[in-house]
Formats: C-alpha cells, structure tokens, sequence
C-alpha cells in the first residue's frame, strides 16, 4: 500500500474571542503540500473561514502561541498525536483569552489542482458566454488567460457583439508574458465599472475596499449573494480551501447535479455555491442548463450521466464520478467508476477507476474509504439528488 493510499487525517477547529469566529484547520505538514502559516512538529493550521461579526484582529495571537507550542511531551504519530497537540494549543490559548473547540475529524486531501485537458469534460467552453447571451449574467470574468488566448477570446466576443477588456496585475502588462483577466459583457458602462474593480482586486496584499469590490463584483456576474457573501469570508479563494470551507462531510444530503463544482469539467455554474442546496444556485443552473440544451440539443442527458453521481477526489488526486448503489452511511457498492482527470503523474488513475467496481464504499471522518482499504477520498460531494423542471 502507498503513502497516497493511507489515509491521513486533519481536525477541524472553530477558535474565538468576544463575538469574533474563525473556522481552521490543523494539518499534517506534507512534501509538496499546502502553505501552512504556522507550522511546529510536523503539523500546521491553515485558516478556512471567519464567521461572527466581531473584530477578528486579536486572533492573529494564535499563530504566534502555535508555534511557540512545548510538544515534546505528545505521542509522535497518528490522530492521537493531532488530539494531543489540540489539548495543549487549547491551555495555551486559554490564557491569551481565546477559546477552542472541535468541530471535526476529517481525511486529509493534498491541494487540489486543476485538471489538465486530457480528462473528460462535459461543460461546453462557452458556457460562460452562452449565458451571457441568454441575459442570465451581465458580465463574464476569464482568469488565468494567457497572452496567445486573448486574440482568440477577442475575435469570439466580437462574432457575439460583445466588449472585452483586457485587465493585468498592476505592474504587470501583457506584453510580459503573464496571465491577465478578460473581461466580456454586452453593455460599455458594466465593463468600465468591472475594470475598475477588478484593477482593485488585483492589488497585492489586497487594498481598501477590496470585500466590497468583491461584493459588487459579484453581483455583476451575477453570482447569488448568499454565495457572494459566503465567498467573502473564506480565507483563500483556491479549490482546496473552498471545498473544505463549503463541501459538508459525507454522509450529507444528496444534491442535485445542478451545484456540482466539485469537477471543473462538469460545472455549468461559474461560482462555489454557498451551499449544495443553495436554491439561487439551483434556479440559475437550471436557466443555464436550459440555454445550452437550447443551442445544443441532447446535452442534458450527456451532462447528467457524469453530473448527477457522487463526485470524489481522491487521495491520489484523481477526480472521479462514482455510479453508487444505496446510501452512503450504510455502505453504498460501486457500479461505475469514471476517471474525470487523473492526479499528477498517475499511471494508474483508470486502473484504480476500475478495482472500484463491485466494491462498497463506508464513511469515515467525513470521506470515503474502500472496504479492505487500498483507496479513499477526502473530497466527496454526493449529487445524487433530483431537481424539478428540468430541460
């Protein structure tokens, strides 16, 4: 059995003083990992989420009291090693005033990395624009678009009578070579406004004003505000933070396929719903899948298939939509196993996919494992739910 087939294990921790919260978590310090902020006897605590609407200022202490932990007395491994070095950060807290609690045990996933174009994908690449052209957005914003794209993205907008502009970090101009954002919408005066602030979200370090850049920003794109909001408070807006902030441990509620983001390849939504059952979230998707069956008859189906199953990554990194009978707190047996894209240099990702048939899966700290081990998945979204009125 591999390193990457052992489950490894994290706690999540809601920290507080007065009226101010924030959601962590404290990590296992991996090779090649995450950005760990403090870091003390190979583990870490990364912070996930601010909640309450107290002054969270004094709470940066608890990065300094980390790390001046004594954890010399603790057990050298394993979730009793994590349990301990939460005992004795928690009586360091205590006397700076700040209390402690668990919230969770969790499986331990590595950071989650985009997708390369090799891995099977069922969202149309102008699903953006066709919504924009359906009048579901006002704007669209591409990130990470890279200097030979533009051209292309250009000459597409003008076939659709659309504006674009071109925004890039400050100091930092296209003719470098640096990924920019584009900026697509139909009206002049959204686009001037969206430049504007996307210029301040650029900032490095962040500027003044830049949560209710984000907020106005969001609001353009026409993101629900519930996830706008939510969006606004988790500490880092990359894959991995936002599906521990967002995803609810199995066993949850199957969702509907209409709020899977989980997979890029599957989103038709170009946000992280607040929420799995976020109802804004679930009525524009529903809008969006219905302007795309419209110019692309018989995609629904398609999309469905992969859509509506549970979506998983796991330890390896592979992102994967699993056919599974029955629930998943009472053991659910895998019928189908698609490799939606494999993790880095994963030779074995199908192969893996395949072993899954015919095995059950049970639930373990808020993931998934195989029976007789072998295979696990800390990232777990089930969209096995139905959704009404549907294309």
């Amino acid at each position: 059995m591999t390193p990457g087939e052992t489950p490894v294990r994290q706690l999540f921790v809601v920290v507080e003083r007065d009226a101010a919260r924030m959601r962590m978590r404290l990590v296992p310090v991996q090779d090649g990992g995450e950005r760990l902020p403090a870091i003390n006897g190979g583990l870490g605590i990364v912070p996930l989420e601010t909640l309450g609407q107290g002054d969270h200022r004094p709470l940066t202490e608890l990065y300094h009291v980390f790390r001046r932990l004594d954890l010399s007395g603790v057990p050298s491994a394993g979730e009793e090693r994590l349990a301990s070095v939460l005992a004795v950060w928690e009586a360091a807290l205590a006397r700076s005033g700040i209390g402690v609690r668990l919230e969770r045990r969790a499986l331990y996933g590595a950071p989650l990395r985009r997708p390369d174009a090799r891995g099977i994908s069922l969202r149309p690449w102008d699903v953006e624009l066709t919504a924009l052209a359906a009048g579901l957005r006002t704007l669209v914003k591409l990130d990470q678009i890279s200097p030979g794209r533009v051209e292309a993205l250009r000459q597409t907008a003008a076939q659709r009578a659309l504006r674009v502009e071109v925004v890039a970090p400050a100091g930092e101009p296209t003719e470098r070579g640096t990924s920019v954002t584009l900026l697509l919408a139909r009206d002049a005066s959204a686009l001037v406004e969206a430049r504007d602030l996307e210029a301040l979200l650029l900032v490095p370090g962040g500027a003044a004003g830049a949560t209710a850049a984000m907020v106005r920003m969001g609001e353009l794109l026409g993101y629900p505000s519930c996830c706008v909001e939510r969006f606004t408070r988790v500490a880092e807006q990359n894959d991995a933070t936002l599906a521990w902030a967002l995803l609810p441990g199995v066993p949850h509620a199957p969702a509907p396929p209409l709020t899977q983001w989980l997979q890029p390849g599957l989103a038709l939504l170009s946000h992280s719903p607040c929420d799995l059952h976020c109802a804004a979230s679930i009525a524009l998707g529903k809008r969006i899948l219905g302007a795309v069956e419209a110019t692309e008859p018989g995609f629904a189906a398609r999309w469905r298939s992969f859509a509506a199953r549970v979506q998983v990554v796991d330890g390896r990194g592979n992102r994967m939509a699993l056919v599974v009978d029955g629930r998943l707190d009472s053991g659910g047996t895998v019928r189908a196993a698609d490799v939606l894209a494999s993790g880095v240099a994963d030779a074995e990702a199908e192969t893996d996919a395949r072993r899954l048939v015919g095995r059950t899966l049970s639930v373990e700290s808020g993931g998934l494992v195989a029976a007789g081990g072998g295979w696990y998945a800390p990232y777990v979204a089930d969209h096995r739910g139905g959704s009404s009125a549907a294309p």
